[in-house]
């Protein structure tokens, strides 16, 4: 049942006085904080489920590094780009974005611990939602991950001596190269889209908190 019905409900029960109107606002608000603790807490699963992922990758980083490293050592890797760090820049690029990533999910984790029942309710709604619609406002992360792909694709191409090298054949040269780059090519051109998608998460959360502030102001 909405929050509005179950007012509604309330207040004529008040009305009628069939129960103490002072007691109906108690139950309108714990109806009305029940929902905000609703809303908050699918906001830190997301975070939650987000840090861990990042953090997954960020502890698995350094293996493939040390595979790289492996591998160098026995003369297995090439070392056709002429970007400084040769086969290790990529896995480095890689691990420093998810480090970033992980320390901005921290930050937006520590800030609803700080937020979240300091202060009344609608003042920590309010802080809140103005954090959030200012995150989803915000495409730094995009801007760096959209670099580091665009610096992977052309270290790859030049791994290859060029996109006319590229080769989808079963057999030859730079096979794995060439099907490497299109995935990056892909990667790319999906980013925008996947950035939308988690943008449309927070913000129908988002649209859940003003359903609670406006519950809130229309309880005052």
């Amino acid at each position: 049942m909405e929050t509005i019905e179950l007012r509604r409900i309330w207040n004529t029960l008040a009305k009628e006085k069939l129960i103490d109107k002072d007691l109906a606002k108690e139950n309108i608000l714990e109806i009305i904080t029940q929902k905000s603790n609703g809303v908050i807490n699918k906001l830190q699963r997301k975070h939650q489920l987000d840090f861990n992922r990042y953090l997954g990758v960020v502890i698995f980083m350094p293996f493939v590094i040390l595979f790289l490293i492996h591998r160098d050592s026995q003369g297995l890797l090439t070392h056709g780009s002429s970007v400084p760090g040769g086969p290790y820049v990529i896995p480095c690029l890689i691990e420093a974005f998810m480090i970033y990533a992980l320390w901005s999910i921290k930050r937006n984790i520590d800030f609803m611990k700080r937020t979240y029942n300091a202060g009344t309710l609608k003042e920590s709604l309010v802080k809140m939602k103005s954090y959030f619609e200012t995150i989803t406002k915000k495409r730094t992360g995009t801007i760096l991950l959209m670099a580091i792909l665009a610096f992977i694709e052309v270290d790859t191409l030049i791994r290859m001596g060029g996109i006319e090298n590229m080769n989808f054949s079963l057999n030859g040269p730079y096979i794995f190269e060439s099907y490497f780059s299109v995935f990056i090519i892909l990667l790319t051109i999906s980013v925008p889209f996947i950035v939308r998608l988690d943008i449309k998460r927070y913000t129908d959360l988002l649209r859940d908190l003003d359903q609670t502030l406006e519950d809130l102001d229309e309880k005052e």
